[in-house]
């Protein structure tokens, strides 16, 4: 297998390192938003209502209490939240040192961010949250509680992401930049294109506010990477742990397209219930 050191004394190319991070990025973010769906819709049939599934949401096809409603748009922010911060403290594939590892990586983070974005969004009345404190009536005040305690959950969450880029890259501008500053701008990129894409194809009629929470989560589901620079002098000391990985992640690169197709299909709807 050609394998490829990325620490700051190799010398070597940061590609290997961008390439590896932004497949990475792309196929966790994509796999997540799924799994983040997938919990609504699973609450959704276990208190006995028909649904939609998309690769952007799910849609209920009948009505409900104003609490089930509640707890069904709770319920994809909840498992973002608890199912990254699990991940996050449990890192079996770190000895792997490869794409695995990094997937794993960018998953915990991500979800994490999932989380938090819509704990941001709740004062604008979009997103999960948004919605949920809308039908419960939630005082002004307490909304922005929640968006103040989404923004602390931002910095928390690059936080910790900054051993892991000081870890695997070293004290190498250039490297750190290719793990963090260039997965999160191309990623962002891809990863907003792709939602247009699922919602111009989509038959599904989603509110301007909807749509606002989706696009939106597209360009901050991977900012904790490059906020991670901030906390560069806190991670001084963490010892290096060369990543061994191929120059162009094919694997990976394979099953971003199969995640990819798969939504293509998913955007016209899949009905259970």
């Amino acid at each position: 297998m050609v394998t490829q050191r990325t620490d700051e004394q190799s010398g070597t190319s940061t590609r290997p390192l961008l390439l590896n991070n932004l497949v990475a990025a792309l196929v966790a973010s994509t796999l997540m938003i799924f799994l983040h769906e997938l919990a609504h819709l699973v609450t959704h049939l276990a208190l006995g209502h028909s649904s939609t599934l998309y690769p952007f949401g799910v849609i209920q096809l009948d009505t409900s209490s104003e609490r089930g409603q509640v707890v069904m748009l709770l319920a994809g922010p909840v498992f973002s939240l608890v199912t990254g911060l699990l991940m996050q403290l449990w890192t079996p594939l770190r000895a792997r040192a490869d794409l695995l590892h990094l997937m794993w990586l960018w998953f915990a983070f991500v979800s994490v961010q999932e989380g938090i974005t819509y704990l941001c969004l709740t004062p604008f009345g979009a997103g999960d949250t948004g919605q949920a404190a809308q039908l419960l009536g939630l005082p002004v005040p307490l909304q922005f509680v929640a968006f103040a305690i989404g923004i602390g959950g931002m910095f928390l969450n690059a936080r910790a992401f900054a051993p892991h880029m000081a870890r695997h890259a070293g004290d190498n501008p250039r490297l750190r930049n290719a793990m963090t500053l260039f997965p999160w701008l191309y990623g962002m990129a891809v990863s907003v294109l792709l939602s247009i894409l699922y919602l111009t194809i989509s038959p599904a009629e989603l509110p301007a506010s909807a749509q606002i929470a989706i696009l939106a989560a597209g360009t901050s589901l991977l900012v904790f990477a490059p906020m991670a620079h901030i906390f560069s002098r806190s991670v001084t000391e963490v010892p290096p742990e060369p990543l061994r990985l191929r120059p162009v992640p094919i694997g990976g690169l394979v099953v971003l397209a199969v995640l990819v197709a798969g939504n293509i299909m998913l955007s016209f709807g899949l009905s259970l219930g």
